[in-house]
């Protein structure tokens, strides 16, 4: 917990709030500013546009909070984001933590609504009968160009970046994560008609779980001695990957003088950082070179 000690007092109350506040206002900011700092979720709940429906939604809510509906929404949504997203906390936690709001979701999603179905119901009646249908073709035009930013958002801009983390933990984890995703995705990218070496000791673990998902019958193999395990590779029909990770660049020029009908490459991060070097020799190639 954030703060166990119940205020019995005006000043205990104070050094409870000066505590609480921090936590609280971070949460507020992750609906539509801040990234969520989990390694979950990897961005603010709510477009900005989003958040003020949401503002807007609360406010109803809150005008009419003895309606039973409406109180256990907000019981919902708030008791939610108060306990679970402020008050809980563990050692390696740094708000905001949007996978410690997912139970009130229904109800921040309830209030999202609200403001557009009263404007929807209030300006219907005030318009004249032939004018009706502008109303619910402005709502629907305003939801899809809603939905396609939303969509364009997660097939385009989103991705997990772990210099997004504050957490040292988290941060170490994502890395780790990032640089096993990307490796998969590449290697899924050559087909099964690749055998893929990593040329010496990798300080990030292989994923096989992962990569038979995406590619399956694809060899890999780890050269933990460069130096003669590289000379001793039997070629055959299939093309050949090579990958370099940190501290290994050196054997590039070795790989490419026993190889020589390779093309060497980057994988890079969606942020723009350096993840590992390949060397790539396509099948016919492997094939022509062989003696």
């Amino acid at each position: 917990m954030v703060t166990t000690h119940i205020p019995i007092s005006f000043a205990d109350f104070h050094r409870a709030w000066k505590t609480i506040w921090p936590v609280l206002s971070e949460n507020l900011l992750g609906i539509s500013t801040h990234s969520s700092q989990d390694i979950i979720f990897y961005g603010p709940l709510l477009f900005p546009a989003e958040s003020a429906l949401l503002v807007l939604g609360v406010a109803l809510l809150l005008w009419h909070w003895r309606h039973p509906a409406a109180f256990l929404i907000l019981a919902a949504g708030l008791g939610v984001l108060l306990v679970g997203g402020t008050l809980v906390g563990y050692p390696n936690s740094v708000p905001p933590l949007t996978n410690h709001w997912t139970p009130a979701f229904p109800a921040f999603y309830i209030a999202l609504a609200l403001p557009v179905g009263a404007w929807a119901t209030s300006g219907k009646s005030e318009l004249e009968p032939q004018l009706r249908w502008i109303l619910p073709a402005t709502v629907g035009i305003a939801l899809v160009v809603l939905g396609w930013c939303n969509l364009n958002f997660y097939f385009h801009h989103y991705y997990a970046d772990p210099e997004r983390l504050k957490s040292k933990a988290y941060r170490s984890a994502q890395q780790n994560y990032e640089v096993q995703t990307a490796q998969s995705r590449y290697l899924a990218s050559l087909g099964s008609n690749y055998d893929v070496f990593t040329v010496g000791q990798s300080p990030w673990p292989y994923d096989p779980v992962t990569t038979r998902y995406l590619v399956r019958e694809q060899k890999w193999t780890v050269l933990t001695n460069p130096a003669t395990e590289l000379a001793s590779i039997t070629r055959d029909n299939k093309g050949m990957a090579f990958l370099f990770f940190a501290g290994n660049e050196q054997y590039e020029e070795t790989t490419h003088e026993l190889f020589p009908a390779g093309t060497h490459g980057e994988v890079i991060s969606r942020g723009g950082k350096h993840l590992f070097y390949t060397y790539v020799i396509p099948p016919s190639g492997a094939q022509a070179t062989q003696k």
